[in-house]
């Protein structure tokens, strides 16, 4: 059973879901009106076209509208209303926000709503696909000051998770600061949805191999969540802690699948106005975790 509405340590108030209205959409839709049906949230579904005048020259030409016919804004309002109608959201309140602008500028339009939750899709792109044209959900979570939700093109459990709570929650941390907002939302959603949580610090060092001192590491990592939980340590009860050596975006992946996780929760550095550059080149472990996961990834930014 779970944790009655005035018992809970996590509020999604109102919940903002990025959408291209193609692809990934009715997945992250769905799993996104999950959420706010058991939060009680306000759904804010976000489309952002590009105007004519800033889109790339492609190398074989394009329609200048929809293959609907219609013009941008008018089709992006029929698939929103096809959308609602086909996953019956009728129940939730919900409302749309369509411009013809920038990521960046609609981004600053949905902080003026002060959305508790970001959810969206990402392809996964890497190498030099990702050089070229960047990843717009790493832009996204290393611009806003909101937790980020992101389902990569491996995560299989969305299609359970109407019905479904979350049953095991792995938080992955490196012991520093970036981490602190992370393992509030952890701790509270395990509690919230009487969740196993999972703590992992994986060594990123090769060079200390078998040395790895196991037991000291495992001792150091629960010292350092009861350090800083912050009156939360009633979701600690039962927490399961790991440790592991290896490349942490690899292991946490790993980690993740053996434990038959339904949620990784990891903090990331914001960069501000450099991030839409920064999606071009960093990478960084939480864009990798979020490519490779088979379960949703919560991104949790370091408050500025």
């Amino acid at each position: 059973m779970l944790t009655s509405v005035s018992q809970r340590l996590i509020e999604f108030k109102r919940i903002a879901v990025l959408t291209d209205l193609e692809s990934n959409s009715e997945k992250m839709v769905r799993y996104a009106a999950s959420l706010a049906r058991w939060y009680g949230s306000e759904l804010l579904l976000v489309h952002a076209y590009a105007p004519e005048s800033s889109m790339a020259i492609p190398s074989q030409p394009l329609p200048v509208w929809p293959a609907s016919g219609l013009p941008p804004k008018q089709d992006a309002e029929q698939k929103i209303k096809a959308l609602t109608d086909k996953l019956n959201l009728h129940d939730l309140r919900t409302k749309a926000m369509i411009r013809e602008t920038s990521i960046g500028r609609i981004l600053d339009e949905v902080d003026e709503c002060r959305p508790s939750l970001l959810v969206l899709a990402t392809h996964g792109r890497e190498g030099v696909a990702k050089w070229l044209v960047g990843s717009i959900a790493e832009e996204v979570f290393r611009r806003v000051q909101w937790p980020v939700l992101i389902l990569g093109p491996g995560c299989s459990q969305t299609e359970s998770a109407p019905q479904k709570q979350f049953e095991r929650v792995l938080y992955a941390t490196d012991m520093s600061a970036v981490s602190l907002t992370a393992l509030q939302y952890a701790s509270g959603i395990s509690h919230d949805h009487e969740a196993q949580l999972i703590a992992l610090y994986v060594e990123p060092d090769p060079k200390l191999g078998f040395s790895f001192n196991r037991v000291m590491a495992q001792q150091k990592l629960e010292d350092w969540l009861q350090d800083h939980i912050d009156g939360m340590s009633a979701a600690l009860i039962g927490a399961h802690c790991l440790v592991d050596v290896g490349k942490p975006g690899t292991r946490i992946v790993e980690v993740a699948a053996q434990q038959q996780a339904d949620l990784v929760v990891i903090g990331a550095r914001g960069l501000g106005g450099i991030s839409g550059p920064a999606s071009h080149f960093i990478g960084g472990t939480a864009y990798e975790i979020s490519c490779c996961s088979k379960c949703p990834v919560l991104i949790v930014p370091q408050p500025r």
